[in-house]
C-alpha cells in the first residue's frame, strides 16, 4: 500500500522501460496499471482520489508514451512502487518500449528530468533501474549514465528512426 512521503526524502530519479515492443503505440499507463494490479501493487485510496484516480495500482510517477506525451501515475508526494529499497527516496519514470525510443520520448524524458530538478531546487541523482544495487534487470535498455554524459542526447542505436 502506498503512503505519503516528505518530498525532502526524494534524492533520485530512476528511469525504467515498460518491456514492451519498441515503437508500439498500443501500450500506455493503463496497461502498466493493470500489470501492477496483477502483481498486487496498491495505492492508498486517500492519495489516489486526489491524484490520477483512474490508476489504483501503478507504481511509477510518470509514463512517457511513444508520441512523447507524459501520463501521470503516482503523486510526487506518494511513495512509488518501482524499485525495492529505493521507493521512498525516488521518483520513477517509465518509458514505453524496451531499448529504442522515439525522439519525442527522449525529449520528454529530458524535459521531465529538468523540470523535476527545478521543482526540487536541487539536482536529483538520475539512475537506470538496472544501475541500482541488487537489481538483476536490463531495464531500461540503455545506459542512463552515458545518456547524461552525452548531454541528454540518445545513442543513435537507441533511437527509433522515424519516417
Amino acid at each position: 500500500m502506498s503512503r505519503e512521503r516528505n518530498l525532502s526524502s526524494v534524492k533520485n530519479i530512476i528511469v525504467h522501460c515498460a518491456a514492451t515492443p519498441d515503437g508500439d503505440d498500443r501500450f500506455n499507463a493503463q496497461d502498466i496499471d493493470n500489470w501492477h494490479r496483477e502483481r498486487g501493487f496498491k495505492r492508498a485510496k486517500r492519495i489516489q482520489e486526489s491524484c490520477n484516480p483512474v490508476f489504483d495500482s501503478i507504481g511509477y510517477h510518470f509514463v512517457i508514451d511513444i508520441d512523447g506525451s507524459i501520463e501521470g501515475g503516482r503523486a510526487l508526494n506518494e511513495t512509488g512502487a518501482h524499485c525495492r529499497g529505493y521507493n521512498t527516496s525516488s521518483i520513477g519514470i517509465c518509458m514505453i518500449g524496451s531499448q529504442c525510443f522515439t525522439q519525442a520520448q527522449w525529449d520528454c524524458l529530458t524535459m521531465t528530468v529538468n523540470t523535476l530538478n527545478l521543482m526540487f531546487g536541487r539536482r536529483l541523482d538520475i539512475k537506470g533501474h538496472r544501475d541500482m544495487p541488487n537489481v538483476r534487470k536490463t531495464c531500461p535498455g540503455f545506459d542512463v549514465a552515458t545518456w547524461i554524459e552525452n548531454e541528454f542526447k540518445p545513442d543513435p542505436k537507441h533511437l527509433i528512426k522515424e519516417g
